[in-house]
C-alpha cells in the first residue's frame, strides 16, 4: 500500500462524514495534548537526525509503524530510523511553496484512514521543525566553509578538531592531520595577479577534495595554507594521502604561463598519539611542514 501526499500546513487534515459514533471518535484530529506532547518532543533541537529520530519515537506510539524514512535530494540528506516494512505511506513535505523532501513511512500491517491522518496532522507539525533545521543547517554551511575554496574554514576546524582528538583518545581509534602548503605562492600571485592566485587556490582544493574519502574533512587553514583531519588513519595512510594529492594537483595544473614556478606542494603530517592535546598535534603537524620546506619543498614530511 502506498499513500502520496502534499503536507502544506499545520491544519491540513483528511475529512469525510462519519457512519458511525465509533467513526467519529476514531477520525478526531490529534487532541491539543497529543500535538503538545509531539511538540515537546521535537523542542530542543536543531539537528534533523535527532528531529527524525524523535518523530519516529512519537509516533511509534500512536501507531504500529516499523520505519520512517527522511530524503532531501536537493540538500543530499538520506536519514532512516527502525526497519522498513511491505507497507508504506509517502508523502511530499512542502510549505508555503518551498520543498522540504519527502517522508515514507511504513508498517508492517496496512494502515488504516486513521492512521493517515494522524501521518497528515503530524508531518504538519514536523516540517515546521525540519524547515528550521534545514535553514540552521545552510547557515553553519556558510559559516564554517571558505567561499573562495568550498572547503570548511578555521573556524570549523577549531570546533570539529578537539572533538577527532577526543574521540580518538576515547576509542583509540588512528586520527592524523596533514598541513599543505602551496610552494613559492606569492611568485605565482606575482605573476598572475590576486585573481589568477584565487584560481590556483581553488585548483589546489579541487585537487585535495578528490583524493579524500567522505570521512575526511578538509580546511583552508589560511591564506594559501591547507589542514586535513584524516579520521582511522595511521601515518601511513596519511603519507599515500598526501602522495595522491601531489600527484593529482600535477594534473589539474601542469604550469602557469609567463611564470617562472608552477604550483607544486610541500606537505606535512603527523598522527595522533594517545594523551596529547590536539594543540599539540597542530604543532607537530606544523613542525612537519616546516620540515618540507626546509628540505627544498615539493616534498611530505
Amino acid at each position: 500500500m502506498e499513500k502520496v501526499a502534499s503536507i502544506k500546513t499545520a491544519n491540513m487534515a483528511t475529512k469525510r462524514a462519519p457512519s458511525s459514533p465509533q467513526e467519529l471518535v476514531s477520525n478526531l484530529p490529534l487532541s491539543e495534548r497529543d500535538q503538545l506532547k509531539l511538540h515537546q518532543r521535537l523542542l530542543g533541537t536543531l539537528e534533523i537526525g535527532t528531529l527524525i529520530n524523535r518523530f519516529f519515537g512519537w509516533l511509534s506510539e500512536q501507531q504500529q509503524v516499523t520505519g520512517l524514512e527522511y530524503i532531501h535530494p536537493v540538500e543530499n540528506i538520506t536519514l532512516s530510523a527502525g526497519s522498513p516494512k511491505k507497507h508504506k505511506a509517502k508523502y511530499m513535505l512542502r510549505l508555503e511553496q518551498h520543498y522540504f523532501g519527502e517522508i515514507n513511512i511504513t508498517s508492517q500491517k496496512r494502515f488504516s484512514e486513521q492512521d493517515l491522518i494522524t501521518h497528515e496532522q503530524s508531518l504538519g507539525i514536523v516540517i515546521h521543525y525540519l524547515k528550521n533545521a534545514i535553514d540552521h543547517q545552510s547557515l553553519e554551511k556558510i559559516a564554517f566553509n571558505d567561499a573562495l575554496t568550498g572547503v570548511m574554514n578555521r573556524t570549523a576546524l577549531e570546533e570539529l578538531l578537539p572533538k577527532e582528538a577526543e574521540r580518538a583518545q576515547r576509542y583509540n581509534f588512528d586520527l592524523s592531520v596533514m598541513m599543505i602548503d602551496i610552494d613559492h605562492f606569492k611568485t605565482i600571485n606575482d605573476c598572475i595577479g590576486h585573481m589568477g592566485g584565487d584560481k590556483v587556490l581553488r585548483h589546489v582544493s579541487t585537487a585535495i577534495k578528490s583524493q579524500l574519502r567522505k570521512s575526511d574533512m578538509p580546511f583552508r587553514y589560511g591564506g594559501d595554507e591547507f589542514l586535513l583531519i584524516l579520521p582511522n588513519t595511521d601515518l601511513v595512510g596519511a603519507h599515500q594521502a598526501a602522495t595522491r594529492i601531489m600527484a593529482s594537483l600535477n594534473k589539474e595544473v601542469a604550469e602557469i604561463p609567463n611564470c617562472p614556478v608552477s604550483p607544486k606542494l610541500s606537505i606535512g603530517i603527523a598522527a595522533y598519539q594517545q594523551g596529547e592535546s590536539h594543540e599539540d598535534l597542530l604543532r607537530r603537524v606544523d613542525n612537519a611542514l616546516y620540515d618540507s620546506k626546509n628540505n627544498g619543498r615539493n616534498c611530505i614530511s
